[in-house]
């Protein structure tokens, strides 16, 4: 997505570059021209269309990726948006007419004017309210957090509603810890980059004014209030609620989720949906689920963990041999300088492996 400086600095580029054109246009249809003049001109106005052509699409490109983060959209920007998409049109028919329509060749001046006039009205548009909220940014060095809090509520009326209704913001009144108002606002200062300007004072009222209680029972009015938003796109809740499941393996399955749906589960919104989960569907975790949380945090460290496991189904070990396997691991991994294993982590390794590949009990002596 493009900074403000780098649009302002395209916009400018492109109303220059579309202001010669159209002069070079004007020059060929309205004055009587010599044609070695007429043709260099043609020349130069043919090379300064592509290169409009080229950063408009550009900006096409931006608008796009820009409009998908958008939940809703206000007047201005459906106007923005509008403007953008109608270029493309008039653009496509004056290079048609310009490559295969000598006959239609009259039409080009009115074309040109039109889309220069609508390029004009769409960086006005742009960059106009952007160096107006620049240079109304309030000061806020030296200010107390009440002043900031004070100042934060009129901004968060001014600047959230130009992605969507305020009724979106206060619906999420107690339902958001302090962390995830500050990560939601970082997120939508990615959508629209002037928000850094006012990061301070908005983020002081959404915390204070907004935010759940830094309790327990505000951690679960957080996760109640986005496993309702975000479970319910693929599945009913029914179904959520239907596992019990230890904390790692929500955590796993709400991250699964949030992989293939990074726009609608944000990464910061996983563990409190699996701390909520857990807290009302979760179960301890077994002696054998501890054992398989021991092997991956270690063995990985050294090899693929699929390597271990096909070696292990492939020699069909038995326990006792397991166990001077891990030690025989461990002695590599000290040799590399990683971290050295506990007795009762090298224990768990061996009991692991051999309760997965082994019929007989683990024989404790060595």
């Amino acid at each position: 997505m493009l900074s403000p400086t780098v649009s302002a600095i395209l916009g400018v580029t492109w109303l220059i570059v579309g202001g010669i054109a159209v002069g070079l246009m004007l020059r060929i249809f309205g004055r009587n021209v010599p044609t070695r003049g007429r043709m260099k001109a043609a020349a130069i106005h043919r090379a300064l269309g592509w290169v409009y052509i080229g950063i408009y699409l550009v900006f096409l490109y931006a608008m796009v990726r820009k409009a998908s983060g958008y939940a809703e959209f206000n007047s201005l920007q459906v106007m923005h948006f509008t403007l953008g998409l109608s270029i493309f049109p008039l653009l496509t028919i004056k290079v048609l007419i310009v490559r295969r329509y000598p006959r239609l060749h009259s039409m080009l001046p009115v074309l040109g004017l039109t889309v220069f006039t609508l390029s004009t009205v769409l960086i006005l548009l742009g960059v106009g309210p952007y160096l107006i909220q620049k240079f109304n940014a309030p000061d806020t060095s030296g200010k107390s957090e009440t002043e900031l809090i004070a100042l934060g509520g009129p901004l968060v009326d001014q600047r959230c509603q130009k992605c969507h209704g305020l009724d979106r913001v206060f619906d999420q009144k107690g339902k958001k810890s302090a962390d995830l108002w500050e990560s939601t606002l970082d997120r939508m200062i990615g959508l629209d980059p002037p928000l850094a300007d006012v990061r301070e004072p908005i983020l002081a009222f959404l915390q204070n004014e907004l935010a759940a209680a830094d309790t327990p029972a505000g951690a679960m009015l957080t996760g109640a209030a986005l496993v309702d938003a975000r479970c319910q796109k693929c599945h009913t809740l029914d179904r959520v609620f239907s596992y019990t499941k230890t904390h790692d393996q929500w955590r796993t399955t709400v991250r699964r989720y949030a992989e293939l749906l990074p726009d609608h589960i944000h990464a910061d919104e996983v563990e409190p949906i699996a701390q909520f989960l857990f807290e009302k569907r979760g179960k301890a975790e077994s002696p054998e689920d501890k054992q398989r949380k021991v092997f991956e945090a270690n063995c990985a460290s050294c090899h693929n963990l699929s390597r271990a496991l096909d070696h292990a189904r492939d020699n069909e070990l038995s326990p006792r041999r397991w166990k001077r396997v891990v030690k025989r691991m461990e002695r590599l991994a000290e040799e590399r300088e990683l971290k050295v294993w506990s007795e009762e982590e090298r224990d768990q390794i061996a009991a692991f492996l051999a309760a997965q590949f082994s019929e007989t009990p683990i024989d404790e002596d060595d």
